[in-house]
């Protein structure tokens, strides 16, 4: 895309006036853009979610359900083939700047270590499944989060795209292809999605994918339901898995489908987060060994977020290849599901590939500026 199209002025606009804004896509919807006119977020208690409509949920791994986040659409902009302005952006203030130092990355003998004591803790009997992460510090220029934006846009058609920053959480940038939930005319859908392979060497089919794979997702599923029976769900039906591919490599999802019946919305967003895909199972056993294991807070990374509407459409989508800027530098995260039958060198090999999802643009994008001529 040119620099000069709308959307990349209104981003950069956005951004190099921090304000709080969420710009984002939803699979097979337009662009959108929601910013506030202030840049102070109003938080609530996530039992009043019934209340909102219009607005983007931000919410970081460690939920807190009593200051549940999100951007209002004070200003809405949607980028198609209209012509539109950016008059009512620059009537919006930003907040102030509030930058701080990348923690060191895991390296590969760190992150495989991580892996040996996540499967030591299985072997005990504490943990079935839990999920390591890393991260990758590359370093980018916040104004070139514009074009990465519209880079992902091409590259991911089937997963959510969202840049969004608030003084709360900073500047994040994610492509998810996880649903959280998805919610209608009172019913309800759900992914659960689990396992990867590289796009070259994943079966087109389940029974291809092998049994380590495959047990991992059976415990998101089986997770899922679980929580949707509990909170008294009617006609729980789950078709999968199948073979789905996002951002370079494939996993394995089985979509689950409900109708609310007497049950609030927002009681299942809290019930299901995190799921055992981000987190792991038992979840308070895999909470406690992320938070002693796992290096730094991992922020938005494996939280949820995504365009909330009470009384219309919602589509929260768990916040996975994502990163976030922080000064002249990006942050990337990824992570791995670790069960009894991991192999840490794997585990290591399917992050790289999940990073995969920027690294490859992110190093274009410098290549790109080093070739263009002086002018």
């Amino acid at each position: 895309m040119s620099t000069a199209s709308p959307l990349h002025q209104a981003l950069s606009l956005c951004l190099e006036r921090r304000l709080t804004f969420a710009a984002f896509r939803v699979p097979g919807g337009p662009v959108t853009l929601w910013a506030q006119r202030n840049p102070d977020l109003e938080p609530v208690d996530a039992a009043f979610l019934g209340r909102l409509n219009e607005v983007f949920l931000v919410a970081p791994f460690d939920l807190d359900t009593r200051r549940t986040c999100f951007v209002r659409s004070d200003v809405e902009l949607t980028f198609g083939e209209l012509p539109l302005s950016l008059d009512a952006l620059h009537g919006c203030t930003g907040g102030p700047v509030r930058e701080r130092t990348p923690a060191p990355d895991a390296d590969r003998v760190g992150f495989e270590d991580l892996v040996r004591r996540a499967k030591a803790a299985i072997a005990a009997g504490t943990l079935e499944k839990v999920v390591a992460s890393r991260t990758l510090t590359m370093p980018l220029d916040r104004a070139m989060l514009a074009t990465l934006f519209e880079d992902g846009l091409q590259r991911m058609p089937q997963a959510l795209l969202a840049l969004v920053h608030t003084p709360a959480h900073g500047t994040w940038l994610g492509a998810s292809p996880e649903r959280l939930l998805e919610a209608e005319d009172d019913r309800v859908r759900l992914d659960a999605l689990a396992g990867t392979r590289p796009r070259s060497d994943a079966p087109p089919g389940p029974e291809g994918w092998g049994a380590k794979e495959r047990h991992e997702q059976a415990l998101v599923a089986r997770e899922v339901v679980g929580r949707l029976i509990e909170l008294g769900l009617p006609q729980i039906a789950l078709r999968g898995p199948r073979t789905v591919e996002a951002g370079g490599v494939c996993h394995l999802r089985t979509e689950v489908e409900a109708e609310l019946g007497p049950c609030c919305l927002e009681d299942v967003l809290v019930a299901v987060h995190p799921t055992p895909a981000v987190g792991g199972t038992p979840r308070q056993a895999a909470a406690r060994f992320i938070a002693a294991n796992d290096g730094p807070g991992r922020g938005l990374y494996t939280g949820f977020w995504g365009p909330w509407n009470a009384d219309g459409r919602t589509e929260i989508f768990v916040n996975i290849r994502c990163l976030e800027a922080l000064g002249g530098h990006v942050v990337l995260h990824a992570g791995a599901g670790i069960t009894a039958a991991s192999e840490p060198e794997a585990e290591w090999r399917e992050t790289e590939d999940k990073l995969a999802a920027w690294t490859a643009a992110i190093r274009s994008m410098h290549a790109s500026r080093v070739s263009s001529p002086a002018r």
